[in-house]
């Protein structure tokens, strides 16, 4: 393991006060995923970092690595605090909402240079889409695909056949109406349609012509964490 300094730039998740002036940074970077550093004097007003060393804050960050999962942080340099999305509500929800999927779901040092991307292009959206809440669904659904835990279409369980019009859902697996196990879930055509089209498309434009309902939303936060947990066990 190298033990000199080595920089990337990333986007601050989760910041927790350590001792009394440091603070454990979680990061998820350009380079390597997930990143956890000790940044020490990072809290002290001395430093002059408070404002730096905040959740959805990008950053530039040198460190250097140690024998553990948190490595040690040199220093930190502003690249962009999104002040816009810090003035509306409904955008900082949104956007706290984005970072909060990624700790929950990627793992230290696992390497994700094209959902850090997608992250940064989500962000920069968040205010200019009538409603913010698509991008989560997206995002959501995107970081599925990305770790392989979605396929495009779907397909029944029993006959493998695509489904395209409707689907029933549990735990996972999906079935068609004949095949489909009581207590699953069902999809109809406007759905499956719109899950689709959030997962897969390719420009701002299809996502901004989207339209979701709080229980469609709902209904998409259920089968992204249900597919988690499966995964995961």
């Amino acid at each position: 393991m190298s033990h000199s300094f080595q920089q990337t730039e990333g986007v601050i998740l989760r910041a927790i006060p350590f001792r009394d002036y440091d603070q454990i940074i979680t990061l998820f970077t350009q380079d390597i995923g997930v990143l956890k550093v000790l940044f020490k004097g990072s809290r002290s007003k001395r430093r002059g970092v408070q404002g730096i060393c905040l959740p959805l804050t990008r950053v530039e960050v040198i460190y250097r690595e140690k024998n553990s999962e948190i490595f040690a942080c040199q220093e930190m340099v502003l690249l962009d605090s999104y002040a816009n999305l810090r003035k509306e509500l409904t955008f900082l929800n949104v956007a706290c909402d984005l970072l909060q999927v990624l700790a929950a779901s990627q793992l230290v040092g696992k390497p994700a240079p094209l959902l850090y991307a997608l992250l940064l292009f989500y962000l920069e959206k968040i205010s200019n889409i009538s409603d913010p809440w698509i991008l989560a669904m997206s995002f959501r659904l995107k970081l599925l695909k990305h770790e392989g835990l979605m396929t495009y279409p779907f397909f029944c369980s029993v006959c493998r056949h695509d489904l395209w019009s409707e689907g029933y859902q549990d735990e996972g697996e999906w079935w068609c109406k004949e095949h489909q196990h009581m207590g699953s879930t069902y999809w109809h055509t406007h759905e499956l349609q719109l899950l689709y089209q959030l997962a897969m498309c390719q420009n701002y434009q299809e996502l901004s012509v989207c339209q979701l309902s709080d229980f469609l939303q709902d209904k998409m936060k259920t089968f992204f964490e249900t597919c988690f947990k499966v995964a995961h066990g």
